[in-house]
């Protein structure tokens, strides 16, 4: 190994270890959907062992849904380990797992994976991340090494792909929905580029169609158990501002959630792409010229690039019953079109494009570091109660009047589901338990609990005369005005900053 490509291992290396040191020094993970992921775990660990803490309010159905990914890490390490602490195992595994996925992808299609590696590191905190999305996550490196492990076997006997495309397809599947569609849509575009006739095309996908059945049938067949839910509604594709959204969040990679200066390193960012995919443009061009025929790794590049910017532009906003399809895969662009950027030839070019991705790396884990430092404190301060309650069993639930101006992530949405991890509280905000894409459901017993959208996009519509066994809200940033209208029913007990919690009053 060359000394040049040694340090820039142990600089990858370290750069990973950072990004580890970064997820366990946070007092607090702060994504939108995380906590809400860990209590859920918790819930389903204690009905599955008796169901004593939990039993009362929650029951539970086990399923195959194509949502398992999170569980199926994290469930046996509940049984070693605090569930906080499993969150953090469960994020360090994600970074480890797209830190081994992108070098071996790149060298899979004929890149060297360094320094073209590094641009993992302005990605990995990003939108589906902070959103916590945590099964999609952890799947997107899953499909990345199932993908180039296709692409290594595209010339074996048809019993090896069997094996290796419905065992590979089945995991990712279960492991969330969205990636497997990535899996089978790049077992396609391996199969296009290795036929070099129409009739050859034709004849390879009906073979890979055959190869394939099972998976494809396990697909259909979870649609085939949906209702009008799964139907997409199309109409929106004809907002231009749905346009210019798409096309700015593709622009920054979902790496701008928090704060308008988070431009700055995202335009860097973007900036260097620009001029490494023209420089590898130019040199795809040159090679035109000169009757030297685009390598088939390239062509499933680009095809599987291409692909996939025309499902985030044209597919809908839901797909297979959960929400947000298309904010989920601008990085995931990104990280399939590496092995496309060409770093110019020339030795000042390549020092100055050095110089430049490890500038751009830095310049962003300062950025996040500090915004998730800060976001993480947020989170610290609507816990601030925790030391007086409420106590076990309480209904509780999240009363924060107005969404957070300038964020694209709502990072105390399901906050108050801490308080249901650790004081054994019940948390009726939680949307995990009112839909049918995960294991935990709320019980028919319950007492009656306003509708899961209502807490936690309209709380100041509830009539809470209907719901009296709503014992406690966690209030953040309420005025004085809806102070008012609480008093009637509830009672402030612990105040803190813009933090509340309001006991019922008898």
């Amino acid at each position: 190994m060359r000394k040049s490509t040694h340090s820039k291992l142990v600089i990858y290396i370290l750069l990973l270890i950072t990004h580890l040191g970064l997820v366990w020094w946070l007092p607090y993970l702060p994504t939108q959907d995380g906590p809400s992921h860990i209590y859920n775990l918790v819930i389903l660990h204690d009905l599955l062992n008796g169901g004593k803490e939990w039993g009362n309010f929650f029951s539970y159905q086990l399923r195959a849904v194509p949502n398992l990914g999170f569980i199926l890490f994290t469930y046996p390490l509940l049984h070693f380990f605090s569930p906080l602490f499993v969150e953090r195992i469960f994020i360090s595994i994600y970074i480890i797992l797209i830190g081994v996925s992108v070098p071996f992808f790149l060298r899979t299609f004929n890149k060297q994976p360094l320094p073209v590696s590094y641009f993992i590191f302005p990605v990995i905190f990003n939108y589906t991340f902070l959103m916590g999305f945590y099964s999609y996550i952890i799947a997107v490196p899953l499909f990345l090494l199932s993908f180039s492990f296709a692409w290594r076997i595209r010339k074996s006997s048809a019993i090896f792909q069997f094996i290796f495309f419905n065992l590979a397809g089945l995991i990712i599947y279960y492991f969330h929905l969205i990636p497997f569609v990535f899996f089978i849509l790049s077992l396609i575009v391996i199969t296009l580029v290795e036929s070099n006739t129409n009739k050859g095309r034709i004849y390879n996908l009906f073979r890979l169609l055959l190869i394939i059945t099972p998976s494809i049938l396990n697909f259909f067949y979870y649609f085939r158990l949906g209702t009008n839910r799964f139907l997409p509604d199309f109409s929106y594709l004809l907002s231009l501002s749905r346009y210019v959204q798409l096309l700015t969040e593709l622009f920054y990679f979902s790496t701008v959630n928090f704060f308008p200066w988070q431009i700055l390193p995202a335009s860097l960012f973007m900036v260097l792409i620009v001029l490494l995919a023209y420089h590898s443009i130019k040199d795809i061009h040159k090679r035109k010229l000169q009757s030297i025929n685009i390598l088939p790794s390239e062509k499933a590049i680009i095809y599987l690039t291409i692909s996939l910017l025309f499902i985030y532009l044209f597919a809908p906003f839901s797909f297979g019953g959960g929400l947000y399809f298309n904010e989920r895969l601008p990085w995931v662009i990104l990280l399939i079109s590496l092995p496309l950027l060409q770093i110019p030839e020339s030795i000042t070019f390549k020092r100055i494009t050095s110089f430049a991705i490890m500038s751009i790396v830095s310049i962003f884990f300062i950025f996040n570091a500090a915004i998730l430092w800060q976001q993480s404190n947020k989170v610290g301060k609507f816990l601030s109660s925790l030391h007086i309650g409420p106590p076990k069993g309480a209904l509780l639930m999240t009363y924060k009047p107005r969404d957070p101006q300038g964020t694209t992530v709502d990072i105390l949405l399901h906050t108050a589901s801490y308080y249901g991890i650790i004081r054994g509280c019940v948390d009726i905000g939680n949307y995990e338990a009112a839909t049918n894409l995960f294991l935990v459901k709320f019980k028919k017993t319950m007492p009656a609990i306003p509708p899961e959208r209502q807490i936690s996009y309209k709380p100041t519509t509830i009539e809470w005369a209907n719901y009296p066994a709503i014992e406690y809200l966690l209030g953040w940033e309420i005025d004085d005005k809806e102070k008012e209208g609480l008093n009637k029913y509830y009672q402030i007990i612990w105040e803190k900053d813009q933090f509340s919690m309001w006991q019922r009053k008898a």
